[in-house]
């Protein structure tokens, strides 16, 4: 969970009252994408961002005024600077943002993004009463929105886009509605505890993937050297099953050893990843495609290896290495991209 929504945590934890703007819908060019948020307290206590500043002032005084009851919610549209009433846009695009009291459905959403689960959540826009919906991961519904059949195609659309990520406004006959799908943090599987991955993991964790270092080697994987992430104590056949390396994990081959790469891009492979890259040179690569394919894979499967691993940054430091994988990552999940594109 990033900080802001660690922050809104804390806020409801010790009992304040939380006034919250949410990007609904961008167009064009935005700094914050659909989804982003800042809070305010009636503390005066704020959090997050819905632009790199242009417009968080004018979000701001309009949450001060809800939390001071001198206005209810409210949909605001920024652009680039047409209105000289209206804070201008700087980026060029247009957002809106809808500014309304943190409800008790909010705080359902909230638990179930602390635990890591997939949960859907609708709000009607253009409405003075406030109208929320949340669909949890294992199909119960809260909530409801002004009409059944609004409720009903909200929860299919939910239903089509799960688990997401997704956040988008979305018309309907009966309104416009807000639909998000926040889905579980990625994870990032390392196979290989050398100092690469200790740099790896750090960066994965500050980017809130689900981090795991698998290695056979007990005396590289240890808590010292690999604190606050998950570690895996075995041969890559042997902890994991293709099966359970699904479209959310993205895995870094970083051992340098051919009889620990071989099993470990067999498992990846033959999973849904949706990144699989390899430690080594041009030359390494090749001879680790050439065991592959005697092992029976084809060149569509060896397509998806990224190697050299990471974007070409001309890095060579752990670190550097580490933040180029990071970023090629990032990319491919992001724009479904390779370093080659």
């Amino acid at each position: 969970m990033d900080e802001t929504l660690e922050t809104f945590a804390q806020w409801r934890k010790a009992g304040r009252a939380v006034a919250v703007a949410t990007i609904v819908h961008v167009q064009g060019s935005a700094l914050r994408l659909a989804g982003a948020r800042m809070g305010l307290t009636d503390q005066g206590e704020v959090a997050g961002s819905v632009s790199g500043g242009c417009i968080d002032s004018d979000a701001l005084a309009q949450m001060e005024a809800l939390l001071q009851g001198r206005t209810s919610r409210v949909q605001l549209d920024y652009g680039p600077g047409d209105d000289p009433l209206i804070p201008a846009l700087a980026c060029g695009g247009t957002v809106n943002v809808l500014v309304e009291r943190w409800t008790p459905l909010y705080d359902a959403w909230l638990t179930e993004v602390q635990a890591r689960r997939a949960v859907g959540f609708a709000v009607q826009l253009e409405t003075a009463e406030p109208f929320h919906l949340l669909r949890l991961e294992d199909g119960t519904v809260q909530g409801a929105l002004s009409t059944p059949d609004l409720t009903a195609a909200a929860l299919e659309t939910m239903c089509a886009i799960w688990p997401g990520p997704h956040a988008e406004t979305h018309s309907y006959p009966q309104g416009q509605v807000y639909v998000e799908v926040t889905a579980p943090p990625p994870t990032l599987l390392i196979f290989g505890a050398l100092d690469i991955a200790q740099k790896l993991a750090e960066l994965g964790r500050t980017l809130d993937y689900h981090v795991i270092v698998a290695d056979p080697r007990a005396a590289f994987l240890t808590p010292e050297r690999f604190p606050n992430v998950e570690r895996r104590l075995g041969w890559p056949q042997d902890l994991f099953t293709p099966e359970q390396l699904d479209a959310g994990y993205a895995v870094a081959v970083l051992f340098h050893d051919d009889k620990f790469d071989v099993p470990a891009l067999s498992l990846a492979l033959r999973s849904r990843a949706f990144y699989i890259g390899l430690l080594g040179s041009r030359r390494t690569q090749a001879a680790r495609q050439a065991a592959l394919r005697e092992a029976g894979f084809t060149d569509a499967d060896l397509a998806r290896i990224h190697g050299p691993i990471g974007l070409n940054l001309g890095g060579r430091e752990p670190a550097e290495i580490a933040l180029a994988t990071l970023a090629e990552i990032v990319r491919v999940r992001r724009q479904g991209k390779s370093s080659t594109d």
